[in-house]
Order: structure tokens, then C-alpha cells, then sequence
């Protein structure tokens, strides 16, 4: 192929025996014309562009897998877009009035691994954008249309970041509701990153520069700072992304959690009541029985530390409540994070209701704010050496559940969240032993309990049988016996 064919020349355009290479099963890339030479340039093109296509097709399948909306595209043989539905562009208008529309936006991501690579991470993070209803058209997603939109005049940036700031939470509250799960969104999504930055300073790539240098690579801190900057600057209008880019780092694994199995949760309840030193006393007005009572209830429900101060316990001592279910009253803290309960909450290990004594209230110490209240547990619980956190008594009910055979429908009920969250975050914490043990009471169990309950049941049916053998053998000779009357008569 002459150098000014290979100018011109389309890759999708390509055939073979008749059949598109568009047509062609991308994943079969390698038995594209199988019986040409490997050395020509143009076979060796075509089965790159096929093999692309099919890195596509499997980055799209994952997205799809984690609910991410914004799909990969190739939108050229050489240049890979994303797609997906949009906030209508400025002047432009969805079918029938709707105020999104699908969109291609053409990022320039080369047609390589590379490329698909650095278009999954575009791809989520525009998808977290919409989730958050934070995306908005800038320059950079409408490349050349910029030039023909007329966007809105940004401030002078003389303006300092504790204003930015402001405008920036006014615009937060436009589409969140002001309340217990809004604020805690605002202060440790936002907030939590934004006060990083110098705030008496007008916003500059070097102000950016030191709140970025304020966290370490590969940090979880680095990667969230990195993604709110870029959200805050396109908001503000100042084009930080390269000097913001220098510093991104991938998202890192989260860290391995301290699952307590059933044994050491027994143990912690005696640890959690052991008395501390007079000023951890003092400074929590908190009896070590009202932590003890608060502690079981905790692993015993499976509740989120803040939900112990929403139960119901009238009805929860109610003598009619035989089964101990507990209720709760998210008016009390308004609300939770992932929705409220369908259902009462049962112990998975109803005899720990007894063991822990709760139908004995013993709350703690009511005053201050709900994060006060649950701070303190967190402190409790760290002052105790436990060696675990509240939030994990949470995760062993999940586990719990989970080797106790309960329906991951039924459990995901119980803990007040979907069946989807039960799966990503509940179930990624069980540890090898804890599948071990799994496995050993739902299948080695099983089936020796199955041999034992078939050798018994063998042994029932064999005595069965003798004694309907008997029975028969009575009745037959009462028959002959009452023949033989009837003969004689």
C-alpha cells in the first residue's frame, strides 16, 4: 500500500470472502484473512483495528457490569470518542422538548491500549459527574462547537477561593437537599478536599500546586483531591487540567477491614465495658454498660453506628415483639445514607438478645450532635482496643447472614440498602477464612449430616417395613379365620 493510499485509505471499508470487516466477529481479529502474509501492512492494520474493536467491546461490557452509562466508541479506525446521554448542549434541544440528549464527544484518545485505557477512566469519570449532577459543558468537552457557543462569562479572577468556595456550595444546594445525608456529602466529598486550598488567595495553578502537594501519591487523599480540583476549576473557568493532571494517581485498592468473627464479638462486649481512666469517663458521661448495650445492639443488628440512636424502643421492649425485631425512626437522624428498612431487623443469633442482656435499655449518653454521638463510639471502641471499628460489627451481620444461608435479597432488606450494594461492598470483605468456614457448614456439613440423616432414615423405613409385614400377615389370618366362620354357619 503507496504512502498516499494509506492516506486515504479506510479500514472499515475493508472486505473479505464477501464479509465486512465491520461484520467480522471482533474477538476472531487473529483469523482475519488468516492465509495472507503476516507482513502485509495492510492485513496487519485491519486486524489491529479488529483487535481494538474488540478491547472496546470488553471495556464496555465492564462498564456496563459497574453501571456506568458513558460508553467507549470508536469513532474513527484511529481515534476512540465516548457516548452516551447529556445535559443538552447550550442552544441545543433533546427529542420532544427533554433536556438531555446522546451525545459523542470526541476526547482525540488514540485507537491503541492506551488509548481504551485512558477512555474507561474518562468514561467514569464523566458518569460520576452526572450521578453527582455535576457535569457541565466546557471548552474542552465541546472542542470545536466552543468556538460557536457563546458560554457564560466567568468572574474576574481576582476573585479569592473562599468566594469561589461560596458560589460553589450555593450551586451544591441547588440540586441537594440540606439535610443530614447533604451535608455529610458536601463536607466529605467537597469540603473535606476544597479547604486545601489557600483560602485568602485568588485562584492560580500555583494555589492548586500547594494544595496537591499537601497529599502523597497513591493516596486515596491524592486521587479525590485530584478529581474535586478539576470539578471546582471548570466551575470556576480556569483551565488547571494540566498542572491538576501532573499530579493525578490511580485509585487505590482499599484497604483489607478487620472483620470480627462471632468469637471475638463475644469477647469485645467484656473488652467495650472494661472500665477506662476518669477523664474518658468523664469526658463521655457513659456508663461501661450503656457502651456494653450499645455494643450489642450493634452487632447483633448490624446497624450503622449512627441508626442505634433511631430505634424504636418502645417497640422494640414491647412483650408482642417475640421475635426481637427492632424498628427505626429515621426522623431521629434523618434519614440514612442508602434508604430506609422494608422490614423489621432480626438477630441473626437470637440468643445474643439474652447474652447481651438488650431488652435491658441502657442507652448511652443522648446529648450533642448525631456526629458527636457516633464519634464517641468510634473513640470507645479505639480506647478499648478492640482492634476492629463500630462500622465492622455491621459488616460480620452481613457475613453472618451469609453463612447462615439468608437470601442476599432478605439481607440486603435487612440492612437497608440494595442487593447490588450487598454484593459490591458487604461481600468483598469476607476473608479467607471466613469462606473456609462457609464452606465447611453449607457443604462438608451438609453432606455429612445428609449421610447421617440417610443411614437413619434407611433404618426407619427397614423397621417400617417389618412391621407392615407383620400387620399384613395379622390381617391375613383374621381374614382366614373369618372365612372359616362364615363356612361353618
Amino acid at each position: 500500500m503507496s504512502s498516499n493510499e494509506s492516506t486515504t485509505y479506510d479500514l472499515r471499508n475493508a472486505e473479505w470472502d464477501g464479509v465486512g470487516i465491520d461484520q467480522w466477529e471482533p474477538s476472531k481479529w487473529k483469523q482475519w484473512k488468516a492465509k495472507h502474509a503476516s507482513s502485509d501492512e495492510g492485513v496487519k492494520a485491519e486486524r489491529e483495528y479488529l483487535r481494538i474493536k474488540h478491547a472496546v467491546a470488553q471495556a464496555n461490557s465492564a462498564l456496563s457490569l459497574d453501571r456506568v452509562k458513558v460508553k467507549l466508541k470508536l469513532t474513527s479506525a484511529k481515534t476512540i470518542g465516548l457516548q452516551g446521554t447529556f445535559p443538552c448542549k447550550p442552544g441545543d434541544l433533546g427529542k420532544n422538548g427533554s433536556p438531555s440528549k446522546q451525545y459523542t464527544i470526541s476526547f482525540g484518545f488514540v485507537a491503541n491500549d492506551v488509548g481504551v485505557k485512558t477512555a474507561v477512566v474518562k468514561a467514569r469519570e464523566l458518569d460520576l459527574l452526572l450521578i453527582t449532577k455535576q457535569f457541565r459543558w466546557t471548552p474542552e468537552l465541546l472542542g470545536k462547537q466552543a468556538q460557536k457557543i457563546a458560554l457564560p462569562e466567568q468572574e474576574s479572577s481576582t476573585k479569592l477561593i473562599g468566594e469561589w468556595i461560596q458560589d460553589y456550595e450555593r450551586e451544591f444546594w441547588k440540586t441537594h437537599e440540606k439535610n443530614r445525608q447533604g451535608i455529610r456529602t458536601w463536607e466529605t466529598h467537597y469540603w473535606r478536599h476544597l479547604k486545601k486550598l489557600p483560602q485568602d488567595l485568588p485562584l492560580s495553578l500555583s494555589a492548586l500546586e500547594k494544595a496537591l502537594e499537601k497529599t502523597k501519591p497513591n493516596t486515596s487523599g491524592r486521587f479525590f483531591l485530584v478529581w474535586q480540583l478539576k470539578k471546582f476549576c471548570e466551575f470556576c473557568g480556569i483551565n488547571g487540567l494540566k498542572t491538576i493532571a501532573a499530579y493525578a494517581t490511580p485509585k487505590p485498592e482499599p484497604t483489607i477491614r478487620k472483620v470480627p468473627t462471632d468469637e471475638e464479638i463475644i469477647q469485645g462486649f467484656t473488652k467495650v465495658g472494661m472500665a477506662l481512666s476518669t477523664y474518658a469517663i468523664r469526658e463521655n458521661f457513659t456508663l461501661p454498660e450503656q457502651w456494653q448495650w450499645a455494643y450489642g445492639m450493634l452487632a447483633s443488628y448490624g446497624l450503622r453506628p449512627h441508626e442505634l440512636f433511631a430505634v424504636d424502643i418502645e417497640a422494640f421492649i414491647n412483650p408482642n415483639n417475640t421475635f426481637h425485631l427492632v424498628y427505626l425512626n429515621p426522623s431521629l437522624t434523618q434519614g440514612t445514607k442508602t434508604g430506609e428498612r422494608s422490614c423489621g431487623i432480626p438477630p441473626l443469633h437470637p440468643h445474643w438478645v439474652e447474652l447481651f442482656d438488650l431488652k435491658n435499655i441502657k442507652f448511652p449518653y443522648n446529648e450533642g450532635t448525631l456526629s458527636n454521638k457516633t464519634a464517641k463510639l468510634h473513640i470507645r471502641f479505639r480506647a478499648a482496643n478492640l482492634g476492629f471499628r463500630p462500622y465492622e460489627l455491621r459488616h460480620a451481620y452481613a457475613i453472618r447472614g451469609h453463612r447462615l444461608q439468608v437470601p442476599i435479597k432478605t439481607m440486603a432488606d435487612y440492612m437497608g440498602h440494595t442487593v447490588q450494594e450487598h454484593t459490591k461492598t458487604y461481600q468483598r470483605w469476607m476473608s479467607e477464612d471466613a469462606n473456609l468456614a462457609i464452606y465447611r457448614e453449607v457443604v462438608i456439613h451438609r453432606q455429612g449430616t445428609t449421610k447421617e440423616a440417610l443411614k437413619a432414615r434407611i433404618s426407619e423405613l427397614e423397621a417400617e417395613t417389618q412391621a407392615l409385614k407383620a400387620e399384613n400377615a395379622t390381617l391375613k389370618a383374621l381374614l382366614i379365620q373369618h372365612q372359616l366362620g362364615e363356612l361353618l354357619t
